[in-house]
């Protein structure tokens, strides 16, 4: 798969702020989101399940660059462009990594702050 490179990534997502992002299905509902800071360097975003539900990948995603689903934009380009690269992009990477990033200790603090309430 490793030599494979972008291809191995499968499908772009589509959307502004989005298309810097590859998709691959793994088993089932789970998906592997990936962007890439370099061309040949990628970096997994997240590995999780595609249901809907509050630890959904997309959701996820979405929740943390504080986007919308837009029903217009749902195509999936192949994550490689016509000359087999990706859609790499180091200040847009970095961008989706600190909003990740960033959502997870928000989320996490909010755990923090409703157990320490449910102790009172």
């Amino acid at each position: 798969m490793v030599s494979q490179g972008c291809r191995a990534a499968g499908y772009r997502l589509a959307g502004a702020d989005l298309d810097h992002v590859c998709c691959r299905h793994l088993y089932a509902d789970d998906r592997m989101l990936t962007a890439w800071p370099a061309p040949d360097h990628a970096i997994v975003l997240a590995i999780g399940p595609h249901n809907r539900s509050n630890t959904d990948v997309y959701g996820l995603l979405l929740a943390a660059q504080d986007l919308k689903l837009r029903d217009d934009e749902r195509t999936k380009p192949p994550c490689c462009d016509a000359a087999g690269e990706p859609p790499a992009d180091s200040d847009a990477a970095t961008a989706i990594i600190e909003a990740l990033d960033g959502l997870a200790r928000r989320r996490q603090r909010q755990r923090g702050s409703t157990r320490n309430s449910l102790r009172v």
